[in-house]
């Protein structure tokens, strides 16, 4: 069991427990954040730096050793056989990853391993699934959802997400993703007789908008990059502390679907949160329908089906298929019902979510350079039929809206 001592707001310190499989405080620093990892541990302490890019990792490693610090160089994978052949030395007292989400879902995997600390410098403006303890490995051609440590803390290195201006769209396509999430949080929680926080709801569209507002400046304006980066932190910050874990929810879902079936054969890949902001847009009208959707039942499609499906398009062997098409509810009359008890509720943050497509559709596309031409053809109608269809049993990692309308035998309907 290791503890680690991070500041709350006021710059109290509080010991974290942070032993496998614990949960963690996180807390989003100024600057890159040396200055608070210097003062938590003890002087010349061995520290992992996880980093993607060496001229970003070598320039962090040099700042860690002018605080006194000791740090030990690893390369980040995004496999967890990569992981499992990565060197950490027994007197590494904690880890830090420097980059975007590769080298922090590698670090967050490396530091759940070996039980240590874990501190993350954003070096992308595309941070949505940083803060989350959960992190994308690959087994051979499929990826997975696997545990890793949640981070202690973590801080925007502005000069370095600038130079990642390439990540702009992906950045913005997953905070505008949350729009859509916030339906499938609050379906979810009142399916399942849970209590819905309508505060972490409108704190969720702020953040939302608050990003629409910085793009509707343009692509070029100064201090974007950093700027979404920080939106995408709080974000993460606000899901986690609500409990909820809404940035895994179904536009996520369906990304990485998407970025399984792309890699499965061998097309182009898009970015998370390119994707998810495809399939918030597609998702949020399917919801809006949903919501009014008449108080009928019809059985849920046959499991054995689902389970072929997901053999076929990626690859799972029998016994994981079939667990993976399994129902989640334990009775989906009762949760239908409470669906209906609060529909009008929920056809007003469906329309809320619709709303924020609309008005960001245009700026998602010019912030690329060719205006969004490159995103034409990479993804056809029976892609996007093909990737919700699946996604709720392929990366159902929290409840989802997208998830009660399988349960419901609604999506067919929808798609």
């Amino acid at each position: 069991m290791v503890y680690y001592s991070v500041f709350i707001s006021g710059g109290v310190p509080l010991n974290v427990n942070i032993a496998r499989g614990a949960g963690c405080v996180t807390q989003i620093y100024d600057g890159d954040g040396i200055a608070e990892i210097s003062t938590q541990l003890p002087k010349g302490s061995a520290v992992a730096v996880v980093y993607e890019q060496d001229d970003c990792g070598g320039e962090y490693m040099r700042k860690l050793r002018r605080a006194g610090m000791a740090p030990r160089p690893a390369r980040a994978g995004d496999s967890d056989a990569q992981v499992a052949a990565t060197v950490v030395d027994d007197d590494v007292r904690a880890i830090v990853a420097v980059g975007g989400e590769t080298s922090a879902d590698f670090a967050k995997r490396l530091a759940y391993k070996r039980g240590l600390p874990l501190y993350v410098a954003v070096a992308s403006p595309s941070a949505m699934t940083i803060l989350d303890g959960y992190c994308l490995m690959r087994e051979g051609d499929v990826y997975a959802l696997r545990k890793g440590a949640a981070p202690v803390g973590a801080a925007v290195l502005g000069d370095e997400a600038e130079k990642h201006a390439f990540d702009l769209p992906a950045a913005f396509g997953g905070i505008c993703a949350v729009a859509a999430d916030m339906f499938d949080r609050e379906a979810y929680l009142r399916a399942t007789g849970k209590p819905c926080r309508p505060e972490v709801r409108d704190e969720a569209f702020s953040l939302v908008y608050s990003a629409i507002d910085a793009a509707s400046r343009g692509r070029d304006s100064a201090g974007l990059a950093s700027s979404f980066a920080g939106i995408s932190l709080k974000m993460a910050l606000l899901s986690q502390s609500a409990g909820s874990g809404f940035i895994r929810s179904a536009s996520d879902d369906c990304a990485r679907t998407a970025t399984m079936l792309l890699r499965r054969e061998k097309r182009a890949a898009m970015k998370r949160g390119e994707l998810a902001f495809i399939f918030g847009t597609v998702l949020s009208k399917a919801y809006r329908e949903f919501a009014c959707v008449p108080s009928a039942f019809t059985p849920p499609p046959d499991n054995n089906l689902r389970a072929e499906l997901l053999s076929e398009y990626f690859g799972y062997d029998e016994i994981t298929a079939a667990r993976a098409a399994v129902s989640k509810l334990k009775s989906s009359a009762l949760a239908l019902y409470r669906v209906h008890e609060y529909r009008d509720e929920l056809r007003e943050v469906a329309s809320d979510a619709v709303k924020v497509f609309d008005e960001s559709k245009k700026l998602f596309r010019r912030m690329y350079d060719d205006d969004g031409y490159s995103l034409c053809g990479k993804l056809d109608k029976s892609d996007v039929r093909t990737v919700v269809a699946l996604a709720p049993d392929t990366f159902a990692v929290n409840g989802s809206a997208l998830m009660l309308m399988r349960e419901f035998g609604l999506l067919d309907r929808y798609l």
